[in-house]
């Protein structure tokens, strides 16, 4: 009888210490901080001169003062998109696009190039990218001096 009590006495200890182990890890699961940046970017701050500071998963970029974040939710590729606001949010012609590093295949080097004329730009843009990390910000305007300050605000956050 003292043997049952005594199995009986360690069983419970064991589901005890088992239930408490077990919400641990459970806590520590669903409130642990995952470190993962948002799927979207956002304004995080301006320069002196107005323009915006936009985060996007661990990368800063300045952008002019007169782009939004565009909704392309509906475009064939949804993609994380800066343009003017009167652009269309699935015409690539003009802005900044999130693109990952993984699957971006570029037809040049990084940095400022001339882009050829298209129906938006008859006379040609200028275009370019960098990457950090795992993602590339690639940029086409009109205006050169635009491109090269976009590529040249690229950071990574701390």
């Amino acid at each position: 009888m003292v043997r049952l009590d005594r199995v009986r006495s360690a069983f419970i200890a064991l589901l005890v210490v088992g239930l408490a182990v077990s919400g641990y890890f459970g806590y520590r699961l669903f409130t642990e901080d995952t470190g993962h940046a948002p799927a979207s970017s956002r304004v995080s701050g301006t320069t002196d001169d107005g323009w915006n500071q936009v985060t996007y998963r661990g990368v800063t970029v300045e952008l002019p003062p007169s782009w939004k974040r565009l909704d392309t939710a509906i475009c064939e590729a949804p993609r994380e998109r800066w343009s003017i606001a009167a652009q269309a949010p699935c015409d690539g012609d003009a802005g900044v696009t999130f693109l990952a590093s993984a699957t971006f295949d570029p037809a040049t080097g990084p940095g400022v190039h001339t882009s050829p004329p298209s129906g938006a730009f008859p006379q040609g843009a200028w275009m370019g990218y960098v990457t950090r990390g795992d993602v590339v910000i690639n940029v086409l305007d009109p205006d050169q001096d635009v491109v090269r300050r976009i590529l040249q605000s690229v950071g990574e956050t701390i």
